[in-house]
């Protein structure tokens, strides 16, 4: 179904006027938007929300539109189709405001900005002047309310596509297929380039594996980096070369000198990489483009994880004089993307391991030195991760005192920059106040600058600056003194607490959907969870072809696990016996309170895929399954989170599902900090288990969690 039919259902069912074609006449096309304009007026003064926004709201509606549909009208070199378009536009762009708002369909602080680009957009259009540089910027949300207003301009389209590749502009597998399945597409020359910035072995892949216009756009488009990666075809090194090929085509490197030393030296290669994406940094600082930066970090992560990290960790048994012998010969840049790129691979003892070698080469007392080494690179990432690990502290006070003053300040402030990325750097800060807030040095610092920020925001009348900070003041005064947790708690409800009422389905079961994946990794995990529900008196196990159903057998509280069987990884078989799963669910109308995820962190996203709104607990059981809080709540607005911020491990995950599952037996509802004082005195029993079990957050320490819940809400006033 089309947007634009969606928005039509959506105005229907709320009993709002949609006129499903345009107006014949001006006269028919002004009185139609007079009566929309009445309509959000009387809308607007029944709307409970930020009171800012709504008067932003209000002034467009009582001012902008008025003035725009004047000068439309009386613009005599504006042809009538054109203000007959331009007029339908306003009262579409009304009515899709309203419609969304009234539906939850937009960001509560994308209303701003497209209150300020319509006109501008509108302008141009009827004027046939330059448009696009009033979508630069834009996300995939705000260019779709622009693509749903603008549709009857010829130019409605091309605003679609541009939504559509934005929307999808994360997941570089849907990009060329979108584009091959549409033959109007008018940004393939531009899609080609994000494309191979991004992800250059997929431009490889596909001219190897397809002969198709767009293969035929790939060899015609004469771009020096689409050049170099045609030669890459038939290459079996062509991923070495591939991120690299900026700096072929730039003719500071070539493809045999990159083999050669990837071949000869995996060091050499890696610190390669390091200062490209250095170098490019200082040349974007002096107003170059990102080019393949993006690119040279996905290669980073690559390499530090196969040259590594992954070896690090395995060595975990060894001495440090054989377990670190491969950082060696690194710099204290390159361990810092060392530290930056496997955050959620690495194990506790192997970050320390490489922050003490780091911290070795830096100079005595100036640690400061190592974010001007690094030009401030994904500083707030390595803040966090500092804090993460507690050496946050130790870091900072191996600097100057202004130093630390200036790198804290850089840390909180400017958030705000991006309404793209603000709530994920928000969440970040907050990750590191658990650290900062413990600390009678760096706690009255920290409470100075979120007021100053406050301050800021307020005198620039910015909003969403306003409430990011305003949230992070709330969520640092909870971090600072854990009896204020009530007054989030009176907003979120209680994080302490999971009640078995809010568990249980119609049928007063409870539900719990497990999701497994078929490589070695996966049916090890299967088989350890299976060990859980042996004990044939108190759980009956029916197994089928695709999944097994756990269900209790006591009488009292019922309790069913879902799992699906991790049938092989490479064929596709484990998904598919996860959708078959689903499929099942769905027919037998089982929703589950529950979801677990066991399997690698690059697994992660497909369970998400598997969220619903019913679910009210969350256990991301995979490495760095924390990072994922932001999809989990967006998809089940109201589950508690149980996740790891580094390594998962089922010498964890299992004897947690076991003792969540007596709780559900025996009706009990879980107290988190009881529960966590319990396993905590049960996993030290050894400094392995230990170290794994610290780096589990339950519910109630999810400092980022509540974070985008208290943003949420008060975007879903609106």
């Amino acid at each position: 179904m089309s947007i634009y039919n969606r928005f039509v259902i959506i105005l229907i069912s709320l009993g709002l006027s949609f006129s499903l074609k345009a107006q014949n006449t001006l006269p028919e096309a002004n009185a139609l938007l007079d009566a929309e304009q009445m309509q959000f007026q009387s809308f607007l003064n029944g709307l409970n929300g930020d009171t800012a926004i709504n008067l932003l709201m209000d002034a467009f509606v009582s001012s902008t539109a008025d003035s725009l549909q004047i000068a439309i009208n009386d613009d005599r070199s504006i042809v009538t189709e054109k203000k007959l378009k331009g007029i339908t536009s306003i009262r579409y762009f009304l009515q899709i405001i309203r419609a969304g708002i009234a539906q939850k369909q937009f960001e509560l602080y994308d209303i701003p900005d497209a209150l300020d680009k319509f006109p501008k957009i509108a302008d141009a259009l009827v004027h046939g002047t330059a448009f696009r540089p009033f979508l630069l910027g834009f996300g995939a949300r705000r260019t779709q309310i622009m693509a749903d207003s603008f549709r009857q301009f010829p130019e409605g389209k091309r605003f679609q596509h541009l939504a559509d590749v934005r929307r999808i502009s994360m997941n570089m597998e849907m990009i060329l297929p979108m584009v091959e399945a549409r033959p109007d597409f008018p940004y393939i020359d531009t899609v080609l380039v994000y494309v191979a910035e991004r992800s250059p072995m997929h431009i490889v892949d596909y001219i190897t594996l397809k002969n198709n216009r767009i293969t035929d756009s790939i060899y015609k488009l004469k771009h020096p980096l689409l050049e170099q990666l045609i030669t890459l075809k038939g290459n079996r090194n062509a991923s070495e070369i591939a991120p690299l090929v900026g700096e072929i085509a730039a003719g500071r490197l070539t493809a045999d000198s990159i083999q050669n030393l990837r071949s000869k030296n995996v060091t050499g290669y890696y610190q390669l990489l390091v200062n490209t994406l250095q170098q490019n940094r200082t040349s974007i600082g002096n107003g170059a483009a990102a080019g393949m930066q993006p690119a040279l970090r996905n290669a980073l992560y690559d390499k530090a994880m196969a040259f590594y990290i992954k070896p690090i960790n395995e060595l975990h048994e060894k001495k440090d004089d054989i377990r670190f012998k491969s950082i060696q010969p690194l710099r204290a840049i390159d361990l810092y993307y060392l530290v930056t790129s496997g955050e959620d691979e690495l194990y506790t003892s192997s970050f320390l391991g490489i922050y003490k070698k780091l911290m070795g080469q830096l100079p005595a007392g100036r640690s400061d030195s190592l974010m001007e080494w690094v030009q401030y690179d994904q500083f707030r990432k390595f803040i966090r991760i500092s804090s993460h690990y507690n050496v946050l502290n130790d870091f900072l006070n191996n600097m100057p005192e202004d130093s630390r003053q200036q790198l804290l300040s850089r840390f909180i402030g400017g958030i705000d920059s991006s309404p793209e990325s603000g709530i994920e750097d928000a969440m970040d800060v907050a990750d590191a106040f658990s650290s900062l807030s413990k600390d009678s040095t760096y706690s009255p610092l920290v409470a100075s600058l979120l007021k100053e920020n406050i301050t800021r925001c307020t005198r620039d009348n910015n909003r969403y600056c306003v409430r990011l900070y305003t949230i992070l003041q709330q969520v640092f005064t909870m971090a600072s003194d854990p009896a204020s947790s009530k007054d989030i708690f009176s907003k979120l409800g209680n994080y302490e607490l999971l009640k078995m009422d809010a568990l249980r389905d119609k049928q007063n079961i409870i539900n719990q959907l497990v999701i497994f994946y078929g490589d070695d990794d996966g049916k090890g995990s299967f088989n350890s969870f299976m060990q859980i529900f042996k004990d044939t008196t108190a759980w009956k196990v029916t197994k089928s072809e695709q999944w097994v159903e756990i269900s209790s057998r006591q009488e009292g509280q019922q309790v069913k696990l879902f799992a699906n069987l991790p049938l092989d990884n490479d064929k596709g078989l484990d998904e598919q016996a996860q959708l078959a799963l689903m499929t099942h669910l769905k027919a037998e109308k089982i929703n589950p309170g529950v979801i677990i995820h066991r399997g690698h962190s690059y697994h992660l996203p497909t369970t998400l895929n598997y969220l619903q709104p019913s679910m009210k607990l969350a256990f991301l059981g995979s490495c760095g399954g924390f990072r994922n809080i932001l999809t989990v709540a967006g998809k089940s607005p109201d589950a508690q989170i149980l996740a790891t911020r580094q390594i998962g491990s089922k010498l964890i995950n299992d004897p947690m599902i076991q003792e969540m599952n007596l709780h559900f037996l025996e009706s009990r509802d879980i107290n988190w900090p009881q529960l966590w004082t319990q396993l905590g005195e049960q996993f030290s029993k050894t400094d392995f288990t230990k170290n794994l079990f610290e780096e589990y957050v339950p519910p109630y320490r999810n400092l980022s969690l509540f974070v985008i819940r208290l943003y949420n809400i008060d975007a879903s006033s609106l």
